[in-house]
């Protein structure tokens, strides 16, 4: 499958970015550690993470010009198996953050931390979140294209603007429910942490399919380019 190749081109494009994603998951785990511990240091640094993956993920859009469109340009495939590609690189760099943010909730588990499930499914819905986020970002850049005025500052906002709005948004749901439990008004979350579950599942399935859905819109707006 072509779009599997262009993913790999979008990796070769990017590498140098990844040398330094150990060096924001460190990061990230030390914010996450700064503001709480045990479960709720975990939310923060998954959210902050994919604060991280929304800025990373859209990378090839900015590497894709010049002598790289030129090159890209020259090799067979459809605008579809392009776009997909670009959303398959998407996807991936989302999912392989995810999964360190799960190699970390295992390390946690195994340090004896109580993990309770209700934030595990927090965690599932972030993802959702995530996902979501790098599919409207690509949608913005394969719609509004580059070279327009303004055109790096919009896109910067763009970038930065969505996933540091979960970070803070995460910051203040820890720290609602740290408030609530010394109050001895916190409701029992664990208690719905099966429908929490359900939700978190239903997230990812949902951010899924509108992924598809926009990349299918990204198609048939590149369909009339001369480069996807």
């Amino acid at each position: 499958m072509r779009a599997l190749h262009f993913m790999k081109i979008d990796y070769v494009l990017t590498r140098k970015q990844m040398y330094f994603m150990p060096v924001f998951f460190v990061l990230a785990w030390v914010v996450g550690r700064g503001v709480t511990e045990g479960a709720m240091s975990l939310l923060v640094t998954c959210s902050y993470t994919l604060f991280v993956a929304s800025i990373f993920s859209t990378a090839p859009f900015g590497y894709c010009t010049g002598k790289n469109r030129g090159f890209l340009l020259l090799l067979p495939a459809t605008v579809k198996e392009r776009v997909a590609g670009r959303f398959l690189y998407g996807l991936s760099f989302v999912a392989l953050l995810g999964v360190l943010c799960a190699a970390l909730w295992g390390l946690y588990a195994l340090m004896g931390y109580e993990l309770p499930l209700w934030t595990v499914a927090i965690g599932l819905c972030e993802l959702a979140v995530g996902i979501l986020m790098m599919a409207l970002e690509f949608l913005f850049f394969y719609v509004f294209g580059e070279g327009k005025g303004n055109w790096q500052y919009l896109s910067n906002i763009v970038r930065v603007v969505p996933g540091m709005a979960m970070f803070f948004a995460t910051n203040g749901f820890v720290g609602e429910i740290q408030d609530m439990a010394p109050a001895g008004t916190g409701i029992d979350l664990e208690a719905f942490a099966g429908k929490f579950m359900q939700a978190g599942v239903v997230a990812i399935m949902v951010s899924l399919l509108l992924t598809a859905v926009a990349a299918a819109i990204c198609v048939k707006v590149i369909a009339r380019r001369d480069y996807a």
